[in-house]
């Protein structure tokens, strides 16, 4: 009895012990994944890997699969190797929008980040950067047109008639309202800005200068040419309020090569000093000093004359010299000679 109750005991160790063994032997920890790498969703859900226990890896978010195999197995007490390699997804170039542009120096593989900038006279509305991520590129974006504020000038009017804001590049032109004038330039571009390049204009009241007056004008002529030579004298003195215009003519000479040498000189070196009051303008516009101007032109007017009178008196004394000296020149003096003649 006692010898059969020794062997039970024996037997219930040995089972024990093969047990404990078995179970040593069998079972491996749990997997764990590796560079870029993890255990997929239905690997990570066993609790229990016994021998020869075989789970399933994947690449990690943002990663693909570029070589080996996806497996591990349980063996001894461990795991085999993973052949598995993964690399960066390259989310390759944003697609492209209308008016935008992308800074790519940094790559466009998972986790690079990227610029967005816009064309010259457009703005970005919505986020300035995208980033590569494993659904592909993050951030939106677009871009919109620049406008500037409505144009307005006071005193005068633009070309612009819409209700829109004008865009980028768009012209307006400036004019201003009569008895105004414009300052600045009258044509301005909406800048890339927003703002007016240049400045816009302004319109200011114009005014007026006074009345300006001048003195009276004469005409000097020498006789020493045909065609008589003017100069003229004017005085920008005047009193004020008054205007006027006076206009001088020179009355016509006879050519001095027709008179005697004796009396050229002294006709050429003297100069008459011609005028007529030929027209007088204005003079019902203003208070004018008729006594000093009337007495002026008087005393030209009769020197003139007396000047005149000299010089025909001077011709007709000359006219009838020769006629005197005509008809006593009897040619006495050739006589002898003409009877000689005759004798012959």
């Amino acid at each position: 009895m006692e010898t059969l109750l020794d062997t039970q005991r024996r037997l219930k160790s040995l089972l024990l012990m093969y047990l404990l063994v078995v179970k040593a032997a069998g079972d491996c920890p749990k997997p764990e994944g590796g560079d870029n790498t993890v255990l997929t969703n239905e690997s990570l859900l066993m609790n229990v890997f016994p021998e020869n226990t075989r789970v399933t890896l994947e690449c990690s978010s943002g990663y693909i699969k570029e070589s080996g195999s996806e497996f591990i197995t349980c063996s001894d007490d461990e795991w085999t190797e993973s052949e598995l390699i993964c690399k960066k997804k390259d989310c390759g170039q944003p697609p492209p929008k209308p008016h935008m542009k992308f800074n790519t120096s940094e790559g466009t593989l998972f986790g690079a980040l990227v610029r967005v900038t816009c064309e010259k006279g457009y703005q970005i509305s919505g986020s300035s950067y995208k980033q590569c991520y494993d659904q592909g590129w993050s951030g939106r974006a677009s871009c919109e047109i620049v406008t500037c504020d409505q144009p307005s000038i006071a005193n005068g009017y633009t070309s612009w008639d819409s209700e829109n804001d004008p865009e980028y590049n768009t012209a307006i032109r400036y004019t201003c309202h009569e008895e105004y004038t414009l300052i600045g330039s009258d044509t301005v571009l909406c800048d890339e800005n927003g703002e007016y390049s240049p400045d816009q204009p302004v319109c200011n009241e114009v005014t007026r200068a006074p009345a300006t007056t001048s003195r009276p004008q004469v005409a000097i002529t020498d006789l020493t040419t045909t065609d008589a030579k003017v100069s003229t004298f004017s005085d920008s003195s005047a009193a004020p309020t008054v205007h006027r215009t006076q206009t001088v003519t020179t009355s016509s000479i006879p050519n001095l090569s027709t008179l005697p040498k004796v009396f050229r000189g002294k006709a050429t070196s003297a100069g008459i000093l011609s005028t007529t009051s030929s027209s007088f303008q204005g003079m019902h516009d203003g208070n004018v000093d008729t006594v000093t101007d009337s007495g002026t032109v008087a005393a030209v007017v009769i020197g003139a004359v007396v000047l005149l009178g000299v010089i025909i008196g001077f011709i007709l004394l000359h006219k009838f010299n020769m006629r005197r000296k005509g008809s006593y020149d009897t040619r006495e003096d050739q006589k002898p000679g003409l009877l000689h003649f005759q004798n012959l």
